[in-house]
């Protein structure tokens, strides 16, 4: 087996890994992926992701969508769709966050996108936006 780019055989813990994911139903292996990438994740955002699931409405250039948001900080969030999407793409977004009323509207970037779905980079038009949506964030 190849670990590190290298034929080299697997540590005691990567096989104890391995063996506990093997025997893992197949929707515990995709909440582990989810939390393994939140995880990776966590160390190199600038904003902290909150888990959610809420309702958003988003639109690109070829086309309207409905689907779920994931998690959210006030950089960005993740959205859930099985919709094939290009990294570099805008999005327009619509959305409320549970306990608001407020509808937020806010353009974003893709940066990522996965089989699962996409992450999305909001595109801050002043640092007031940021301000707010860290204040409603507070409040989830």
């Amino acid at each position: 087996m190849a670990i590190g780019g290298k034929d080299e055989k697997p540590s005691a813990t990567t096989e104890q890994l391995f063996e506990i994911i093997r025997n893992m139903s197949e929707d515990d292996r995709r909440t582990l992926l989810r939390d393994l990438e939140l995880w990776a994740f966590s160390g190199r955002r600038k904003h902290p992701r909150v888990p959610v699931v809420t309702v958003v409405d988003y639109a690109t250039r070829n086309g309207a969508y409905k689907d779920f948001i994931r998690n959210i900080s006030a950089g960005g969030v993740f959205i859930e769709t099985r919709m094939p999407f290009s990294v570099g793409e805008e999005v327009a977004l619509t959305f409320t966050l549970p306990k608001q009323e407020k509808h937020i509207k806010i353009k974003g970037k893709i940066v990522r996108s996965t089989d699962r779905g996409i992450g999305v980079r909001f595109l801050m038009t002043g640092e007031e936006e940021e301000e707010m949506l860290e204040s409603f964030l507070a409040q989830v």
